[in-house]
């Protein structure tokens, strides 16, 4: 496998987004019982971007490409020390994240599938009139819901110079092209738990007039649900902070369960740990990590984040498919794995060299191999099998779904981040109130009638 390249270093230089009133109502909520769910289904790329000639193979690399520029992007996220500067990752489709989001906008709605992102707070999606938007666009003039904020508005906290009746935002990335336009206020509409529909008001988002060169035209915006910055506001903290995701196998790309779930109706169910929200992502403290019986020799400081900007600790993410461990935590875990399978199977060199591969089936060679397992500060588990421990590189070959973080550069050396692979077939939900992070290992199935 060819080694990849195709890292992009993407820094937002302005986000003029501030307000106060982004959400003013809701759908009544029921008199009894249960609040209702505010539920989208989150839809596997594959899934949209079906190719009858794609291969094992080609969905590996782009595994590979993805989490690599993924890890780049939040790594250089947490580094920035200057709070009007972010980096974010392009879209495009060679390094889109797993999920989209599928919802509706504006009235009459207009369906969207935006890019899930816990690694960013802001929502934009493609508007008209737009350059190079492609096909789906939403035209806020045709909207009975649409608000335009003016640059004067206590919201808008950029340059209003030559743009007196409308706020401007504009993401620059160093590596592929901008998203340019207005900031406006819209209606969001999902469907609820029982197949109705519900809607949030007054949602602050960018209306993007210009998204030049981006490959995917597929995608129509970036769904955020990090956490409020000091230079934007949040989807998630306007419902409640709380939200939830549940996905079954990523190589099921056909699985219908897979589901985003905003606000109080989220389940906060399972072994949970604390959660810390610095620099507008999601950190999480690793006590340990265990290889079937045996708790493995890595210093658990090796994990800690310092109260700073310094580029160390652990992100719980949903945009980076592998897992990235510091180094000797990784060396360690290798090394085990690589005395599980002594006189077993035979390795399978790969370019990159760190890549550990062995010739074989996950599903026909590794039945009973033993379950991995991350432990988190206040008892909760993180516990792996063999598929999510390894990934198909080909049919005929599998490789460890962890790699060590410094091969994206030495300043990233202390950096961890525990990615889609590790999360699959469980329930992860966010409440940002108590500040716990909570994981249930279920088929997600059986939380769609809840």
């Amino acid at each position: 496998m060819p080694s990849s390249h195709a890292i992009l270093l993407l820094a937002l230089i302005t986000l003029p987004f501030t307000s106060t009133r982004i959400f003013t109502s809701t759908t009544a909520a029921p008199a009894a019982g249960k609040p209702k769910r505010l539920v989208t289904k989150l839809l596997h790329r594959d899934s949209l971007l079906y190719n009858p000639n794609d291969t094992v193979d080609a969905q590996a690399q782009r595994t590979l490409n993805m989490s690599m520029a993924r890890f780049i992007y939040l790594s250089q996220k947490s580094s920035q020390k200057a709070h009007d500067t972010r980096a974010h990752l392009h879209p495009g489709i060679s390094t889109v994240p797993v999920f989209y989001v599928n919802f509706s906008i504006g009235q009459p709605p207009v369906p969207q599938l935006a890019v899930l992102d816990t690694g960013s707070s802001l929502i934009w999606v493609k508007c008209q009139p737009c350059e190079q938007c492609g096909a789906t666009t939403f035209d806020p003039s045709k909207s009975l819901t649409y608000a335009t904020l003016p640059c004067d508005s206590s919201y808008c906290t950029n340059d209003c110079s030559g743009y007196p009746d409308e706020c401007w935002y504009n993401i620059r990335y160093t590596n592929g092209p901008d998203s340019q336009g207005t900031i406006g206020s819209e209606q969001f509409n999902f469907e609820t738990s029982d197949e109705g529909k519900t809607f949030l008001d007054d949602v602050g988002f960018g209306c993007s007039h210009n998204n030049a060169h981006f490959s995917d035209e597929q995608f129509t915006g970036v769904f955020g649900l990090g956490p409020a910055t000091s230079s934007t506001h949040s989807l998630v903290e306007k419902v409640g902070s709380k939200f939830s995701y549940c996905i079954g196998r990523l190589n099921y790309f056909e699985y219908e369960y897979n589901m985003l779930v905003l606000g109080e109706g989220a389940i906060p169910e399972g072994d949970s740990t604390p959660i810390n929200v610095m620099d507008g992502s999601y950190y999480v403290t690793v006590e340990g990590i265990s290889l079937g019986e045996k708790m493995l020799d890595i210093d658990p400081n090796l994990f800690k984040k310092n109260d700073t900007w310094s580029d160390a600790g652990v992100f719980i993410d949903s945009g980076t498919t592998l897992t990235w461990l510091v180094p000797s935590a990784y060396q360690t875990l290798r090394k085990e794995v690589e005395d599980l399978f002594q006189g077993l199977l035979p390795s399978y060199p790969m370019d990159p060299a760190w890549h550990l591969c062995y010739s074989g089936n996950i599903n026909r060679d590794l039945q009973g191999f033993p379950a991995m397992a991350f432990h988190f500060a206040g008892g909760a588990d993180l516990v792996l099998d063999a598929e999510s421990v390894f990934y198909q590189e080909s049919s005929t070959v599998f490789c460890l779904a962890v790699g060590p973080s410094d091969i994206n550069g030495e300043r990233f050396k202390d950096l961890s981040i525990i990615g889609m692979i590790a999360q699959q077939n469980y329930n992860v939900a966010y409440d940002l109130v108590s500040k716990q992070l909570y994981f249930q290992r279920i088929d997600c199935e059986l939380l769609a009638d809840d």
